[in-house]
């Protein structure tokens, strides 16, 4: 579970940088679109940090599913385990 918490915190750093929103407000079920006003060119902003930081490669088509943080880390569990 330690891991699933740092994914966590380091996907919540990733959003609050790139859309300006307080980390510390962002819980697993927040809204990206309605809570967080991101937009698909904030999105793809995302998915790069996202594989910057973490080494996967990640399909543009992820996005319409990664509707909360908890979606993302999911989805990044599931590439770092393959």
């Amino acid at each position: 579970m330690e891991k699933q918490e740092k994914l966590f915190e380091k996907v919540y750093e990733i959003l609050g940088d790139i859309t300006e929103y307080n980390p510390k407000e962002i819980q697993p079920d927040t809204n990206l679109l309605h809570d967080m006003g991101m937009t698909s060119l904030m999105g793809l902003e995302v998915l790069v940090e996202l594989e910057r930081n973490f080494q996967v490669s990640l399909d543009e088509e992820l996005l319409a599913n990664m509707t909360t943080p908890k979606d993302i880390v999911k989805v990044l569990e599931e590439e770092l385990a393959s």
